[in-house]
């Protein structure tokens, strides 16, 4: 597999970027730094929702071309975003509190309706990041589903990486799950966009 060096700069550079946003805010001025970051590292996936789209909507059968390309996508945005961790706790000499997050998969069936809410956000923002030629639109459009996906997966795991590994087997649990589900909302889209 021929790694794509641009590919992975703009991947580390935007989760840099949107990492460092996370820590000083949220809401409208993280939809707006996100959309800036799409737009200034052009062809960046920057969120690992976004990566688990295009596994999942792309060659499930090429192993090397879309799985590979992807998870490599997916190491990138963990590193930008823990070298923004590490920056902003200068190299935790910053307290930030950050605790890890329980494995919420064991509990599936307690969870069910926010597995089908992942699934639906996915399809729907996912028909909006794919039509729409504005970053705006998608950054947007993604606030408006949010509340349905997780999309600091990236900054999770590097703030468990930064914290000597603290809960890192939930935190990987969720991140790998939480943007399957969405991935699986994504390709759900696709297909019922395909039928119509």
């Amino acid at each position: 597999m021929e790694m794509d060096m641009n590919a992975m700069k703009a991947e580390i550079g935007g989760a840099f970027a949107v990492s460092w946003a996370i820590g000083f805010g949220g809401g409208l001025e993280w939809a707006v730094a996100l959309a800036v970051v799409w737009m200034a590292f052009a062809g960046a996936h920057v969120l690992p929702v976004v990566t688990w789209c295009n596994m999942m909507t792309g060659d499930l059968s090429d192993v090397e071309g879309n799985w590979m390309a992807n998870g490599m996508r997916l190491v990138a945005q963990m590193i930008g975003a823990l070298l923004a961790i590490l920056l902003a706790t200068e190299f935790g000499g910053i307290e930030t509190g950050w605790e890890a997050t329980d494995m919420w998969l064991p509990d599936i069936a307690d969870n069910l309706w926010g597995v089908l809410a992942m699934v639906a956000a996915g399809a729907v923002w996912w028909q909006v990041h794919t039509r729409c030629d504005s970053a705006w639109a998608s950054a947007f459009g993604l606030m408006i589903v949010g509340g349905a996906m997780m999309l600091d997966g990236g900054n999770e795991m590097a703030a468990s990486l930064a914290s000597m590994g603290d809960g890192i087997v939930d935190t990987l649990v969720n991140w790998i799950f939480d943007g399957l589900f969405v991935g699986v909302g994504a390709l759900v889209g696709v297909k019922i966009d395909e039928m119509l």
